[in-house]
Parts: C-alpha cells; sequence; structure tokens
C-alpha cells in the first residue's frame, strides 16, 4: 500500500457507525489502562506515550507497593515478517497462579489448559480478536494476539505499580521519566524493568546520553516527542490530516491526538514504503481504543481493502461495541454489563447470540430452549407437574394437576406435602396427618405413626407402625407394623384386603399399597426399613394439618402446631402433634451422629458417596432429583442407626423413589451394595427393579376381594413369577407355624416381651401375660384416677383425655383404655399439672406456655391465646432472602440451597419473563474465591435502582448513573456492621461489608420477582424456576441459569471443601461447635441450629489462604442474626471469638462507641430524624451512646450533637449550601432552587443573572406551583400549599436597599432564619448585620406566631396555622421605599393580590386568628 492510497482510504472515511445500546453511561477510564501497541510505543497509566524496543523479558506491571506482589504481567517480544514487532509470551501471574499465554497455547504452573477457563477467580476467553484474562483481584489482560497489549487495574492499585506501565500514581512524566532532577530517556526506562531469566544472553538496547534538567523544566515538566528523522518529518502532515479529521472529531475531544500522530509518523518512517497495513493499522487501532476507554465513539474507518477485520460466523465488526452480547438465554444486558465498550466481532442489529447450539448470530424467534436437551421453537417438554412449549428461547409453562406426597423416611426425616424437609427423633404416636373432608361424600380421616428408639440409643429412631383411623373411628382403624403386616382393628388381616372404599395390597416383597376412591393412597414400604409415603390430590389443599404440614403451597407455615401457632424448630412442632399428652417431650438432636464414631462415618462417607458420583449408579437422575440432600441425610442416618447398611440402604432407595416420580427409573444401583436383599427373595420368587401389578396370594384365589389398581410409583423387591401365588410368609409355599405379634414386634413361639408393666409369653401363637406392679391410684389435687377395670366398653383411657394443648377428642389412635390420673369432667389438663375450664387454657409456644389472652409477635402478626389456641392476624410480612458464606442461599419462601459460581448472577429483579416493569429492580450478586478449595464467598453486590446503580465491593460503596431508567429515591446509611441501602419502592439490601447480604421485600413484590431469591409468592415448590421460565430440580441447573452474562461458564458441582482439605475438618468442628453449645441455648427450641452448624464447617474448611476466622466468624453470625430476628439476643463475641473493637471509633476519652449484639435499626440521627424502615431487623455492630445534651448522632462527622446542620429532600440529606438543580425544564439550567428543612419547601430562590425579560427564565409546574421571575433582580413567588387552599404572594423588590442580602440554612436568627411551621412552611427572615445581640433581632413564638425585629427594616409576619381559617398578613416596611407598591401587603386566601385600592404602608389588619 502506498501512502497516496493511504491518504485516500481516509478521505473515503465514513462516519456511520453500527446502532449499539448504551449499556450505562460511558465514563472515561483511560487513566486506568496501559497499553502497548505497533512499532513499540508504549501508553502508562498516567498518559506518558513512549517507544521502546526492547526484545527482552520486561515487567509491564507490578504490584510493587508491597512486600508480597499481588500480580505481575511481563511480557516479550520479537520482530517478524522483516521487522514486524509482535508479542510473542506473555506471563501473567497472580498469588501463586502463572498462566503463560503464547500465540499456540496457554498454560497454568507449567500444564496446557483450554479455554475459555474459570477458576479462583480468574477468567480467561478467546474471541475472534482478543485474548482476554479477567482476575476479580482487580486486573484485566487483552492481547490481540499479535503487537497489541492492554492492562486495566482498579483504583485500589493507585500508586502501587511499577514496570513500563509507570507507577500509576496520576502524575505524568514524574518518577519514570524524572526522577532526581534529572530526566531519563525511555530506553533506560525501559531497561531497568527488564526481568533477568535462566540463561537469558539478550541484549537491551542502547541507551542514549542522560540530560540535566534546568528549572523550567523541573516546573513544567512533559515526555518531548522522541527525536524523528528529518525524512520523517515529510509524514507528520499526513497523520495529522487523519487523525485531526472530522471522522475522528469525537475521539479528538476527549485522547489529546499528538501522542498518537507522533506514533502515526514513528510507524510510517519505520516502514518506509512497504504495503504492510500493521504500519498503518496498529496506531489507527489504539487511537480509536483509546476513544472508546474515554467514552467516545470511534468512526468505522476500516473497510474491505484497507485494515480489514474478519469475523466468524455472520458476526461484524465494530470499533466500539459492548462486550457483552445479548445471547439467547440472557437477552436484556442493556445494565448488567460492566465491561467497557471495545473493538471486535459482534451481532447484527436484531440479532442475539446462539449459546445454545453455537450457530452464530440468530433472531430472537429461532432461538432453542435446554433443559435435559436442546428443544426447537415450538417443541414441548411436559414433566410431572407441569407442561412447557419453547417459544423464542424460553419456556412458557402451565402447571398439571399432580398430588402431593408427604413422607416418613428413616425413621426420623420428614418431608411436608409442601416439601419441608426436617429431622425429628420422636417416642410416642404423633399425628401425621389429620385429613378434613373434601367434599359430602368423602370421608375426613387421621394418620398416626409410631416413633420410637430402635434399640439403646436415644436418637437412634425407628418408625414401628401407621395406623389410619377412618372418620374418626376409633373402631375402624388399619393399622401398617415394620413386619410387613396389616392389622383391621388389631386383627391380622391378609392381602389383597378390600374394605368399603379401601383397598390394600402387596405390591413387592418390600412395599404395601393403600388405595382409595376418594383421594388419598398410602405407599408402606417395610424393607429394609419401615417407610411411609402418604399421596393427597389438590383437592385436600388446605385441609391437613400435622407433622406433614397445612399443604398451602407455602413453606412458612408448615410447622403449625394445633394451636395455631408456628414453631421454629422441629422438636417443638412435633411435640406439639403427641397422639398421647403422657408421653415425654423430644429434644432437637445438636451433635453430628458421625461424631460418635471415626470408623462410621468412614464408612458413610465411601458409601454414602454413591449417590453423588459423577460416574455412580445414580447420575441419571442427577439433572431431575437434586442429590445433596439424599447425601446429607446418607450420612446421617448410616451414623445414626445400629443397622447400618439397613439406614443407607433406605436412603438409596428413597433417592431411587423421587427419581422415579420424576420419571427416571433407575436399575442396578444395588450390584455393589444393599444386594443382600435382592439376593434374600426366597426360593420361589426373583427381584425387580420395576414393578407395578398387583400381587396375587394363595388366600386371594378363594376370595371374592376386588384386584388392586395400578395406579402407583414403580416399586423394587421380590415377587411371585407369573402363575404362582404368595402365601403369608412371603414365599410362594404354604404357611406353617404363626409366631405371636404386638404393636408389629415378631415374638417367636416359646418367647416373651414385657408389654405396659406386664410379662407376656407366646405360647401357640397368643401372648399370656401377667401384671407384676400393682399400679398407684393416688393422684394429685384435683386430678382423679381413671380405673379402666370400672370404666363402660366404649370409655377411653387417660391417654385420649382431653388436654389445653389438644382440645380435640378425636385425635386419639388407641383403641384401648389406659387407667391413671386424669382432670375431672368439665377440667382440662393445661400443661403445668393443673386442671382449668376451656377458657383459661393457656397457649404453648416454643415450649413456653403463655397465659389466655397473652399476645405475642409472629413476624410482622399478632397472635392471641384463647381457649387454648392461638389467633392470629393475617398479614402478609416482607420476605427476606439471605446469602452468605461460601455460597449459602435461602430464598424468600425459605427454600435453602447451595451454590458456589464464580460469576455475576441475578439475586433478585422484578422484570421477568415478558413483563414489562415501569420502575426496575436489580440485585446482582459476584462470588470471588475463598481459598484454593474453588469456595466463594459473596462480596461484590450491585443495586439497580431504576436509573442508578450502586456497588458495594471491599467495604465500600459508589454509586453510578445507568443513563436510562425511572428515579428512583433511596437512602444508603450505615446500621452497626451493616450498610444498608433502602428504597422507596419497598426493597431494602443489607451488606455486612464482607460476605452476608440479606435482601429485605416488602410485601407488594409477592409473586413479582425472580432470580436467585426465588420469586416470593410463598410456594417453595417453584422456587427454582430459571431464568427462561422453566421450574427445575438441580439447585446448579437452576443457578446457572441467572448468570448476569451468558460469555460466562457454567459452575459445576464442588466438592466437600472438608474432603478436600481433611486436616481442618477436626478444627472446623471444634470451632463451629459454638453454634450448638450453651452459649446459643436460649435459641436452640427457636432455630435450629443443625443447618448453621454444617455451613459453619464447611466455610471454616473452605477458607484455607488465610481469613479462617472470616469465615468462621461470618457462619456463626448468620445464626445469630437467625437468633435475632425471633427475639433470642445472644452475645456470643468475646475477646478471644472473633472480637469486634467499637472503642477504635472513640477519640481521646470519649466513649460514646460500644458493641451491641442486637441493637434497633432506627435511633434519632441526623439523616433519619423521623425514624427508618420498620422492616429491618435488629443488628448488631458497633453503635453510638449518646449523652442527654447531645441526643442526636451525626453520621458525617461520626459525633453526637445538639442539633443538626443540613436538609432532607424527599427523604435525601444535603449538606449547607447545597442545592437541587431544576431538571423540570430543560431550558432552564442556570435557574435553581435550594433544599428546604424539614421535608417541605423553603422559599428561597436563586435567580439566573443573565435573565434579561421576566420571562425568559423558568416557569415550573410541579406539585407546587412556582411562577419565577427575575429582572433586575426582582422576583415573583407564588406557592400553592398542597394542604389547604392558601395562595401565598410573597414580592421583594430589590428597591428596597440591602434587602437582597441573603444568607443560607441557619436555625437561629442570627443566621437569618427560623423553621417552627411544624414542616410546612419555613419563613426566612433577613435581618440587618447592625444587629448587636440575639434579641434586638428576633422574638419568636414557636407555635406558627414570628415576631420578627429588625433595626433599620420593621417586618411584622403573623402566620396562623394552615389547616384552619388560613389568613396570613405579610408587612414589609422600608424606610427607603419610595412609592406605596414596591413594598408588600398582602392577605394571604382573603385578599385580590392585584388589588390596587391604596393601603398605608404602616397598616396591618388585627383580624388574624390564633391557633
Amino acid at each position: 500500500m502506498t501512502w497516496s492510497h493511504f491518504c485516500l482510504c481516509f478521505l473515503a472515511l465514513s462516519v456511520t457507525n453500527f446502532a449499539n445500546v448504551q449499556a450505562r453511561q460511558a465514563l472515561n477510564h483511560v487513566n486506568s489502562i496501559c497499553s502497548t501497541w505497533g512499532r513499540h510505543h508504549f501508553k502508562t497509566f498516567d498518559g506518558d506515550v513512549y517507544q521502546f524496543p526492547g526484545l527482552c523479558g520486561y515487567n509491564l506491571v507490578s504490584d510493587c507497593h508491597e512486600t508480597y506482589r499481588e500480580f505481575s504481567v511481563h511480557i516479550q517480544k520479537s520482530l517478524v515478517d522483516g521487522g514486524q514487532p509482535t508479542v510473542n509470551e506473555l506471563v501473567v501471574t497472580i498469588n501463586d497462579l502463572v498462566f503463560h499465554l503464547t500465540k499456540r497455547a496457554v498454560s497454568l504452573n507449567g500444564d496446557l489448559i483450554n479455554l475459555p477457563y474459570l477458576n479462583a477467580g480468574i477468567q480467561l476467553e478467546r474471541n475472534a480478536v482478543y485474548t482476554k484474562l479477567q482476575a476479580k483481584v482487580g486486573l484485566v489482560v487483552m492481547w490481540n494476539g499479535d503487537d497489541a497489549v492492554m492492562v486495566e487495574l482498579d483504583s485500589d492499585y493507585h500508586n502501587r505499580t511499577c514496570g513500563l506501565c509507570g507507577d500509576f500514581n496520576g502524575v505524568p512524566v514524574y518518577n519514570e521519566f524524572i526522577h532526581h532532577n534529572r530526566k531519563i530517556h525511555p530506553i533506560e526506562f525501559g531497561n531497568g524493568q527488564r526481568v533477568h531469566r535462566p540463561n537469558d544472553d539478550c541484549e537491551d538496547p542502547y541507551e542514549e546520553e542522560e540530560q540535566e534538567l534546568d528549572a523550567q523544566d523541573l516546573e513544567y515538566p512533559e515526555l518531548e516527542d522522541q527525536a524523528v528523522e528529518v525524512p520523517c518529518k515529510e509524514f507528520r502532515p499526513i497523520c495529522e490530516k487523519v487523525i485531526h479529521s472530522e471522522a475522528w472529531s469525537s475521539c479528538a475531544s476527549l485522547v489529546d491526538p499528538a501522542p498518537y500522530t507522533q506514533a502515526c509518523v514513528q510507524d510510517m518512517c519505520g516502514c518506509g514504503n512497504s504495503t504492510n497495513d500493521f504500519c498503518v493499522c496498529s496506531t489507527l487501532a489504539e487511537f480509536s481504543r483509546q476513544c472508546s476507554h474515554a467514552g467516545g465513539q470511534p468512526p468505522s474507518w476500516r473497510t474491505p481493502k484497507f485494515c480489514a477485520k474478519m469475523c466468524p460466523f455472520n458476526m461484524v465488526y465494530e470499533e466500539s461495541g459492548s462486550p457483552c452480547m445479548a445471547s439467547c438465554t440472557v437477552s436484556d444486558i442493556s445494565s448488567l454489563c460492566e465491561d467497557h465498550k471495545m473493538d471486535g466481532c459482534f451481532c447484527p442489529a436484531g440479532t442475539v447470540w446462539d449459546n445454545i447450539s453455537q450457530r452464530g448470530c440468530v433472531s430472537q424467534t429461532e432461538c432453542q430452549c435446554k433443559h435435559d436437551k436442546i428443544y426447537n421453537s415450538g417443541e414441548v417438554y411436559r414433566q410431572d407437574s407441569e407442561e412447557c412449549l419453547c417459544y423464542e428461547g424460553r419456556w412458557d409453562c402451565k402447571s398439571l394437576p399432580s398430588p402431593a406426597t408427604c413422607a416418613v423416611e428413616e425413621g426420623s426425616h420428614v418431608t411436608t406435602f409442601d416439601g419441608k424437609a426436617y429431622i425429628f427423633h420422636g417416642d410416642c404416636h404423633y399425628v401425621l396427618a389429620k385429613i378434613e373432608s373434601k367434599d359430602d361424600t368423602s370421608p375426613k380421616f387421621t394418620i398416626f405413626v409410631q416413633l420410637v428408639p430402635c434399640v439403646n440409643q436415644e436418637f437412634d429412631t425407628c418408625l414401628k407402625s401407621v395406623k389410619v383411623l377412618l372418620n374418626n373411628d376409633r373402631n375402624n382403624m388399619l393399622a401398617f407394623s415394620a413386619d410387613g403386616k396389616v392389622r383391621h382393628n388389631k386383627q391380622i388381616i391378609s392381602l389383597p384386603y378390600n374394605t368399603g372404599d379401601i383397598n390394600i395390597f402387596r405390591a413387592s416383597s418390600f412395599h404395601i399399597l393403600l388405595q382409595t376412591r376418594f383421594g388419598l393412597q398410602i405407599q408402606v414400604q417395610h424393607v429394609p426399613l419401615l417407610q411411609v409415603y402418604v399421596t393427597l390430590e389438590q383437592s385436600y389443599k388446605t385441609k391437613t394439618r400435622g407433622l406433614c404440614g397445612n399443604y398451602n403451597m407455602m413453606l412458612s407455615d408448615d410447622m403449625k402446631t394445633p394451636q395455631g401457632i408456628v414453631e421454629g424448630t422441629a422438636s417443638s412442632f412435633g411435640n406439639s402433634w403427641k397422639a398421647n399428652p403422657t408421653c415425654p417431650e423430644r429434644d432437637e438432636r445438636l451433635e453430628s451422629p458421625c461424631s460418635v464414631s471415626v470408623e462410621n462415618e468412614r464408612y458413610a462417607e465411601h458409601w454414602c458417596s454413591m449417590l453423588t458420583r459423577p460416574d455412580g449408579p445414580f447420575t441419571n437422575c442427577h439433572a431431575m432429583v437434586d442429590p445433596e440432600l439424599y447425601h446429607k441425610r446418607c450420612i446421617y442416618a448410616t451414623c445414626n442407626c445400629e443397622k447400618t447398611e439397613d439406614c443407607m440402604c433406605a436412603v438409596f432407595s428413597s433417592y431411587a423413589r423421587a427419581c422415579a416420580s420424576k420419571g427416571v427409573f433407575l436399575s442396578d444401583w444395588r450390584v455393589n451394595v444393599c444386594d443382600k436383599y435382592t439376593r434374600g427373595c426366597p426360593e420361589s420368587q426373583s427381584f425387580s427393579y420395576k414393578l407395578q401389578r398387583c400381587q396375587w396370594s394363595c388366600r386371594q384365589l378363594s376370595s371374592e376381594q376386588q384386584s388392586c389398581t395400578s395406579d402407583f410409583l414403580p416399586v423394587d423387591g421380590c415377587s411371585c413369577p407369573e402363575g404362582t401365588y404368595r402365601e403369608d410368609n412371603g414365599a410362594c409355599v404354604p404357611m406353617n407355624k404363626c409366631p405371636c405379634y404386638h404393636n408389629g414386634v415378631h415374638i417367636k413361639p416359646g418367647k416373651s416381651i414385657s408389654i405396659k408393666e406386664q410379662h407376656c409369653l407366646c405360647s401357640n401363637g397368643k401372648l399370656h401375660c401377667r401384671t407384676w406392679k400393682t399400679s398407684s391410684q393416688a393422684c394429685p389435687t384435683p386430678k382423679v384416677y381413671l380405673n379402666c377395670s370400672s370404666t363402660g366398653v366404649r370409655d377411653v383411657g387417660v391417654q385420649c383425655a382431653r388436654t389445653c394443648r389438644n382440645t380435640e377428642s378425636d385425635s386419639c389412635y388407641s383403641t384401648e383404655c389406659e387407667s391413671g390420673c386424669q382432670c375431672p369432667s368439665g377440667l382440662l389438663d393445661d400443661g403445668k399439672g393443673s386442671c382449668v375450664k376451656e377458657h383459661e387454657c393457656p397457649c404453648q409456644h416454643d415450649r413456653t406456655l403463655y397465659a389466655s389472652g397473652s399476645e405475642i409477635k409472629d413476624q410482622c402478626n399478632t397472635c392471641t391465646c384463647r381457649k387454648g389456641n392461638w389467633e392470629c392476624t393475617e398479614k402478609k410480612c416482607p420476605g427476606t432472602c439471605i446469602i452468605y458464606g461460601s455460597g449459602h442461599y435461602r430464598t424468600f419462601d425459605q427454600r435453602t440451597y447451595g451454590f458456589q459460581g464464580q460469576c455475576a448472577y441475578v439475586a433478585i429483579q422484578n422484570k421477568c419473563g415478558n413483563k414489562s416493569v415501569e420502575d426496575i429492580f436489580r440485585v446482582i450478586t459476584e462470588n470471588i474465591p475463598c481459598g484454593t478449595t474453588g469456595t466463594t464467598c459473596s462480596k461484590s453486590v450491585r443495586i439497580q435502582l431504576g436509573n442508578k446503580e450502586i456497588k458495594l465491593a471491599k467495604g465500600k460503596y459508589e454509586v453510578s448513573d445507568l443513563a436510562m431508567g425511572s428515579e428512583i429515591q433511596y437512602t444508603i446509611r450505615p446500621v452497626g456492621m451493616y450498610l444498608a441501602v433502602e428504597a422507596s419502592l419497598g426493597i431494602t439490601v443489607l451488606w455486612d461489608r464482607k460476605t452476608t447480604i440479606r435482601i429485605l421485600l416488602e410485601p407488594q413484590h409477592s409473586a413479582g420477582v425472580c432470580g436467585l431469591c426465588g420469586d416470593f409468592n410463598g410456594d417453595v415448590q417453584n422456587d427454582f424456576t430459571t431464568q427462561s421460565q422453566m421450574v427445575v430440580s438441580s439447585p446448579l441447573e437452576f443457578a446457572n441459569s441467572w448468570k448476569a452474562l451468558s460469555s460466562c461458564l457454567d459452575a459445576e458441582a464442588s466438592a466437600d471443601s472438608c474432603v478436600l482439605q481433611p486436616h481442618r475438618h477436626n478444627w472446623a468442628q471444634m470451632q463451629c461447635g459454638i453454634i450448638k453449645s450453651v452459649t446459643f441455648r436460649d435459641c436452640h427450641k427457636k432455630v435450629n441450629p443443625i443447618p448453621f452448624y454444617e455451613n459453619c464447617v464447611k466455610d471454616s474448611c473452605a477458607c484455607d489462604s488465610g481469613g479462617d476466622c472470616e469465615c468462621f466468624c461470618t457462619a456463626v453470625a448468620a445464626y445469630a442474626q437467625a437468633c435475632n430476628e425471633v427475639s433470642v439476643c445472644v452475645a456470643w463475641r468475646t475477646p478471644e471469638i472473633c472480637p469486634v473493637f467499637c472503642d477504635y471509633y472513640n477519640e481521646g476519652e470519649l466513649c460514646e462507641w460500644h458493641y451491641k449484639p442486637c441493637h434497633e435499626p432506627c435511633y434519632e440521627t441526623c439523616r433519619n430524624p423521623h425514624g427508618c424502615n420498620n422492616s429491618i431487623p435488629n443488628l448488631e455492630g458497633c453503635y453510638p451512646v449518646c449523652p442527654e445534651d447531645k441526643p442526636i448522632f451525626d453520621e458525617d462527622k461520626g459525633i453526637c450533637v445538639e442539633s443538626c446542620d443540613g436538609c432532607i429532600y424527599n427523604g435525601t440529606y444535603y449538606n449547607d449550601n447545597d442545592v437541587i438543580y431544576n431538571r423540570d425544564k430543560s431550558t432552564c439550567f442556570n435557574n435553581y432552587y435550594s433544599t428546604y428543612s424539614n421535608g417541605h419547601l423553603n422559599d428561597y430562590i436563586h435567580y439566573n443573572t443573565h435573565c434579561t425579560t421576566q420571562y425568559n427564565c423558568c416557569n415550573i409546574n410541579a406539585r407546587y406551583h412556582f411562577t419565577y421571575y427575575t429582572s433586575n433582580y426582582k422576583k415573583y413567588h407564588d406557592e400553592t400549599n398542597h394542604y389547604s387552599n392558601c395562595h401565598f404572594s410573597n414580592y421583594i423588590d430589590n428597591n428596597c436597599t440591602n434587602n437582597n442580602n441573603y444568607r443560607d440554612n441557619k436555625p437561629t436568627c442570627f443566621n437569618n432564619y427560623s423553621t417552627y411551621s411544624n414542616g410546612h412552611l419555613n419563613d426566612y427572615i433577613h435581618y440587618n448585620t447592625h444587629c448587636t445581640t440575639q434579641y434586638n433581632c428576633c422574638n419568636i413564638n414557636p407555635r406558627y406566631h414570628f415576631t420578627y425585629y429588625t433595626s433599620n427594616y420593621k417586618k411584622y409576619h403573623d402566620e396562623t396555622n394552615h389547616l384552619s381559617n388560613c389568613h396570613l398578613n405579610n408587612y414589609i416596611y422600608n424606610n427607603n421605599c419610595t412609592t406605596k407598591y414596591n413594598c408588600c401587603n398582602t392577605n394571604l386566601c382573603c385578599h385580590n393580590n392585584n388589588d390596587s385600592h391604596t393601603r398605608n404602608n404602616l397598616s396591618y389588619d388585627n383580624s388574624i386568628h390564633h391557633n
């Protein structure tokens, strides 16, 4: 290419640019970027541009401030193609990770890696133009694969760097090119950044002679252009003509073009008459990049024949575009992208990137959907409870009628109809589900379960029996026992069995099914352990109570007691549903069962890992059913049970059943474990994983019993082959001996058993019992003794007596009478050993009894005790989403899960699906790694409120303008250890400045949000709704869908940090034991500590690179805050355990700052004088304790004060002399009004001195009505008070001498005005500076009556309350007034301002009304 052709190319340049969505207001960040390009050009962070032709290894930039270097970037160049410089290697070191980047490969610590790469907070990717490395330490490195490298640093590294990029101190030339009053040549400076490597024989370029500087050089230093040979001068006009052309005008106004003109001359001179585009394009490309960095819009200067760039697929090259492209899964990136504009390949307007099938750029209508596979638009996916249509990359789903299931598994794990899972170690009969009749034809029924300790261990719990009471008739009861026997009214029945609308049959040797015609199905599994699954049709919604919850699709109230209050712990809830009040109360188990035996723990870890292994037998179901919950249950049950393998296999069986409910049928999972059950089939039977037919028995051959239906989930077990029949002993052979049975216990012939203080011997199939102990009949007053031997046949015993805790008489399972002490007729046991009348019954909550009439708080509701039951208000309360530690989440609807992604994720937003929202809000969290285990902590938060974004990071916040969206009022204030961001539209974000985020949402947003925090509709079942609008089971699939940018890699399942760091496990368990210790004893009965303890152990294992205590303290603080929110304040911090030193904030001898574990968030401050958001809970932290003489805390000064400076306007605090510019009229830029005090308007106008007529300034019509005229300093102000019909006209004429001596915002007379009108009208009095004492200036009656005297100026102002008959006479008299109208006599409401009637200047209206 000849230089003449080069000029012609630029003359033909078009300034047309591709359309770009302006993501946010472009900011100039040139000063945070260092770059190198072309023929050895370098630009430092501080703006110096120089040339250094070194070809050795050099330090481009390093963190040099501390002894430990957090990062470094080294560069080495070489010459190719006849002397063209190119970068052949970059070495980026971040902590202990070393990345080697070459044109062919990328390696990490010597090992080749594939791109894209994402780990430890470092993302490395390659697109069509750049290889980009981005680290969360605040470093971005971009390389075009040839000559250009760009490094961008966070402002935290200001004045901390060294290398070819300079010291990043904001001062050009100094330190780099002027050092100790000596001018340093760029080659000398560059040679000083040499990185010496072993056996490196590279030679540095020769240095030139140093120069001394005179005083003028030192005072006005600048980096002079490096010498250009005389023959090269001819190129300067050419370069200037191009870079200074109209096409580049927007760039030249933002970036000084001189250095790039010089670089252009040097490039052209070095290339001679070469046709190589490199010599021309590199500097223009760099100038274009710098223009984008500065917020400008470079022209589209490339052509197909000049510096052309090729793009893959159907993408187009742009000089300045957002690197965050819209994709099929994330189409709305307008405010999500934080990256600056760059040159590169982008999708054309009207298209998005296909990140599903990688087909290039497609229209949104062509986008596909992805779940278990890829679906084209228009295809349908069906699952158990919904049907979804793929439409333009999103799912359009509709719910299908589906039943709900409650389960009791492994003896102690309960899952409610609404999906709440909890552990309860019972020792009694309990009401599992008390179900009302759904219509006139269906029965009501109650299901009881008997939970008992399996052996001698208190917490080794077994489900012994399941009983179904039909129509609450104790003489119509079905009972299922652990040995597989079924009884009807205590008589063993043979299966199949039919009675009325109920059919019972044996589905396999492991399972028994009860089917009904009224919407109830019960599956009883008795091998390897007794487990029960109760399934109800949707018609029973809200008609259930008991351990299974209330089936109202809300998780938050599942633990509601018979008395109508929601309990916080499983033990309190479970105890409330005892069917026998004489049973003992059960406690929470706080210690881990695995802590008893290391051997059991290893056994459990080894075998239970089969559930989560990616190559295990359960892998095919991971996408449909999250295995993590079952893995935890498996560990717990395996360590807890005496029959270790039975409990473990029971969990495996439970997971297989859950998979079958999702349509995934697992087989062969018993090959290496639990195979004794497959090998244990009777000789004539065979084992199957999928049985879904009725099994016939020998008895049924001669029976007229109706057959069963196959409307149930397939089960596994042994069954008789076709053509054979099963006998009662499980084999296909005749029955032989009969043992004895009692409550599900199998007693061999000739063996004995103790039953209720009786010795019973099994003989001839029956138990023969005799009593060895005489029962005492003495009862405490006023109770009486009930002797069952003297009662009627249908009388019940003490176990079925009504009590205050259970006033219903139909919640008794027993058909046998039990003798004992009970209250006399008409009285009920109050739970304290006394008998009371029913209306005097107390109520219980958290194991505390409250007298009748007592009131307690349940979140935002009030509960009143009446007749032994709680009656609660039913307000919709604010919701709270919590994110803390290494990725622990609790949604608004109280679903908990773990997720450890390393991208930015949408925690909550109100723009969901295709819904249009006027006031958009969004909270984006970004996880930053903790330690080397890959565990992440949420430490960065972006809160988008309309057109503003508040970024919380590194303990501080910054506000930026998104340049789009509505104006939403918000406040930012510290509250203890937290920073609170409160928005007027009902969202509050609390950030502990470290790893904990709490998002509070007002009820008006119920069912109107989406993201990682769920949808806040009360139904936990649909919390895992992806961004493409599909409900999924896997938290990994769900969370990955909410990436803010689709370009970030999906997170994968993370390994257990304690498995990766086993040497830290014991330390973590010991430290986190405080959560289960006596320190938090008072909270244990209200908030289950086990999940918090487990998260604490996990986080403490993970934080292995310093910050051990930080992770531990955050985890404990999370539990302490949960206790705080249920009114249990725990002062757990000590000088040894996570101390907080509030004395740091006390100055000198002052002692205002104190640590409070649970302080109210609302206390009187200058920024919050009238209260604050009541939904914010009490929070721990350092708080000021102000003395009586200085009761107000000034946040800005950090001290207690008597009164505050500044003003508050629309909830926003302004300092003295702050102004709010008028945005209502774009034509009036120079007029503005000041802030007002006490939340209302000050009639104080700053006017424009350039106005020459009364109509060329602002006429503003807003909530109040203002018309301002200014001419020769004349002002007219007409204000309509919005509280009444009052019109206040205030005329001030500049002809009154010195009447324009205004001052601002001071609350005493000496400072020009006082504000007393209860915040509704501010009156400014401007007094003569000749006043010598306070009292010859003012005499103030603070209730709406002011009398002000000023020497030389007399003014009388009498004002009545604006809410009464408004009369306001405002007299202004000035000795220098020369006409009767250049001063004012105004009668508010009652007087016409235009009345031409002559008034005496000194007259005043005495008809003023005073209130």
